[in-house]
């Protein structure tokens, strides 16, 4: 069963681990099939990306569309591409793995603008 309040995006918070624990809520309860921990790792790459590189989060949704979760996260950073294969990061570096993970944890990852900010948006299915 989905839970109708996520057929619309649900705001986030902007802080790593309240949001990570709102979005495995959200999805407990909307019983969706996918693996939640995918999405909220790549959840708390972006945010922390956001607040490292970019100023800080601007704003943050999850949604449920079909039977795929959709998180978006935007900032008021320069923006960036998503690599369509981004390279495994140096095990010894301290930083450097966000992309990455995002890469290899959503189905979709791409990066628009809208507005002033630009928004990351990642897609998860099941």
């Amino acid at each position: 069963m989905i839970a109708s309040s996520l057929t619309r995006p649900v705001p986030l918070s902007p802080q790593p681990a309240a949001a990570r624990h709102q979005v495995g809520q959200l999805l407990a309860d909307a019983g969706w099939a996918g693996d939640p921990d995918t999405v909220i790792l790549a959840l708390h790459e972006a945010l922390v990306n956001s607040q490292r590189h970019a100023g800080g989060v601007t704003g943050a949704t999850v949604a449920i569309d079909g039977s795929a979760v959709v998180v978006e996260v935007r900032d008021r950073g320069r923006g960036f591409v998503v690599p369509e294969s981004p390279a495994m990061p140096d095990p010894s570096a301290e930083r450097g793995r966000g992309l990455f993970l995002i890469g290899q944890l959503a189905d979709r990852a791409e990066v628009s603008r809208a507005g002033n900010d630009v928004c990351l948006h990642m897609r998860f299915e099941r």
